[in-house]
């Protein structure tokens, strides 16, 4: 029996995304053969032994660029899902989407100069890199438990310019049409935001967590490993140079959540895990330093530096879900609490959207002045609060905070403890605050304040969303150059599909042409290159087109990955 695939959160489904797949060309499939056919051919042998099943097994072939949709019915089978997403979306949601079980895949594809590594998301990274590994069930129940907390972890306000500048980076070092200026600026502005920053937030150390085991983490000993990070089963480049000497191997541990990165460079540094096991592990011990484990001053200190939407938890069982302003007589005996915007009380984890409030809202907590607990008064005890000349009931609680007002129903839980009071002609007043007048009032014996964490308790807090009308890859009109470009790919590609008698008619064409309008394409030799020595194809344009490519090596001071890819073919084809 399998597991069905999780739904897409109705509140989350403005990131998803169409796939478009006619918009993916020759050339982009033959960036992902490269890749693909490279890194798989290493990686069988160096990544986490579950990588080798699990392409297949996941909707990965290293053929073509894999269907989103099919991918999303094999993840299936092992509880997981697959979304389709305009390449960045903001921390949160993706944190959401991959606590929930489905794994966010980026569309797009890098270009044919950065084949190597791109820092932008794309559909090799995103698919080929995070999905293979996802079948281990150990490995797979650690990237959702990671995400649930990333979910609830607070952020600071300052950290949205961090998360800005690395979009903006990463788009403009990945445009071929950017200069060397545009990148340094975008490299200034990231410098800026993250010196803006006064300490990591929960959410950032949880971020680095993943960083060095999600997207770069070893698994084994730090002298005897396999590679199971994203980022290293996607790239090219680090996929091999991880093992050089120069890049340290380190035990990981939960301080190394304390360990920034940089996206656009390779990492100077991995962290090893013994098994996945230990993942968990050390999830914990990070996950014990959060707001919503430590509570108290703490919890509320992060809530309101913050300023973000989060829900509170009091000793009575309920929950409040808004964005905190105030916190009153201070943050160590916290009397009463202000929110802004949408305001709703949860109970079991369930919204209680008919209570739901608008604009300011204030809530008071605590035990009455005289020690008692309101949520646990009889029927008696609320007919002492009542005076008997005005008809009013009078609640004053050990933070000084006042209310009176007309109580017009009870409502009690099943086990007889105070739900809600409903008061008409409110008068609330705090100390050394002016008295406010409310029309109604819903008094709720929350208790005493335990915790926070950011986010809703309950998804169904938000409001829902249509999924996007966006189709990803968007349609590109290629300029003439690279539309010819893109036609002798095409030739090229129909021609080995053809046969070797094919192959050796059309390809001198193709090479004539590349001579005369492309002396520095690449890519698109090796893949005739390759395509002639899986036909066994003996004539002399074998060892030429091999001696151009060589040049093109030195023609590029080895900057783009001609040498691996004749190694490949010297190794695994002829």
């Amino acid at each position: 029996m399998t597991a069905s695939p999780p739904s897409v959160p109705s509140h989350l489904r403005g990131w998803v995304v169409e796939q478009d797949y006619a918009q993916y060309n020759e050339v982009d499939q033959a960036i992902w053969r490269f890749v693909l056919l490279q890194t798989h051919s290493r990686l069988v042998e160096t990544a986490h032994p579950a990588y080798r099943d699990g392409l297949a097994a996941t909707g990965i072939s290293v053929e073509r660029i894999p269907s989103i949709s099919e991918m999303n019915d094999k993840l299936s089978r092992f509880g997981w899902g697959a979304a389709c997403v305009d390449g960045f979306i903001p921390p949160r949601a993706f944190q959401e989407l991959q606590g929930c079980g489905i794994l966010p895949i980026a569309a797009d594809i890098r270009t044919r100069e950065h084949l190597v590594y791109t820092p932008a998301p794309d559909i090799i990274h995103e698919a080929a890199g995070h999905a293979p590994i996802l079948p281990h069930p150990v490995y797979s129940s650690y990237l959702r438990r990671i995400g649930e907390l990333g979910q609830q972890a607070f952020t600071v306000p300052e950290e949205d310019s961090v998360f800005r500048a690395i979009y903006r980076l990463s788009e403009v070092k990945e445009d071929p049409s950017k200069g060397p200026e545009e990148v340094d600026q975008a490299e200034t502005e990231l410098e800026a935001a993250l010196a803006a920053v006064p300490s990591p937030s929960e959410a950032t150390r949880l971020s680095r967590l993943y960083w060095w085991t999600a997207e770069y983490g070893l698994v084994g000993r730090v002298d005897d490993y396999k590679i199971y990070g994203a980022g290293l089963l996607s790239s090219l480049g680090e996929s091999h140079s991880c093992h050089e000497p120069s890049v340290r191997k380190l035990a990981l541990d939960e301080h190394s959540a304390d360990v920034a990165y940089d996206i656009t460079r390779p990492q100077p540094q991995l962290f090893v895990v013994p098994s996945f096991d230990v993942l968990h592990d050390t999830l914990q011990r990070v996950a014990r330093t959060l707001a919503i484990h430590v509570g108290g001053e703490v919890a509320l200190t992060r809530a309101l530096r913050s300023g973000e939407l989060a829900t509170y938890r009091f000793s009575s069982g309920a929950c409040v879900i808004g964005v905190l302003r105030e916190v009153g007589p201070n943050l160590g005996n916290a009397g009463w609490m202000t929110f802004d915007g949408r305001v709703a009380l949860a109970w079991n984890g369930l919204t209680d959207l008919e209570r739901e409030q608008s604009g300011r809202c204030m809530v008071l907590m605590g035990k009455l002045a005289d020690g008692s607990d309101l949520g646990r008064a009889s029927d008696g005890a609320l007919a002492q609060l009542r005076d008997r000349t005005s008809g009013l009931h009078r609640f004053v609680f050990s933070s000084g905070a006042r209310l009176e007002g007309r109580l017009e129903q009870c409502v009690r839980q099943p086990d007889g403890r105070l739900l809600r009071l409903e008061l008409s002609g409110v008068l609330s007043q705090l100390p050394g605050a002016p008295a406010r007048e409310l029309p109604h009032y819903g008094l709720v014996p929350l208790g005493d304040f335990v915790t926070a964490h950011a986010g809703a308790v309950d998804p169904k807090y938000h409001r829902e969303t249509p999924f996007s009308s966006v189709r990803v890859p968007r349609e590109r009109r290629l300029p003439p150059r690279e539309q010819a470009l893109l036609s002798l790919y095409e030739s090229a590609r129909a021609a080995h599909l053809a046969g070797l008698r094919e192959m050796e008619a059309e390809f001198p064409r193709i090479e004539a042409v590349l001579a005369r309008d492309d002396p520095d394409e690449w890519l698109l030799r090796w893949n005739m290159l390759e395509s002639l020595l899986k036909a066994r194809s003996k004539a002399p344009r074998v060892s030429r087109l091999r001696a151009e490519l060589e040049r093109l090596e030195v023609r590029f001071d080895r900057k783009q990955p001609i040498a691996s890819g004749l190694r490949y073919l010297s190794e695994r084809v002829g």
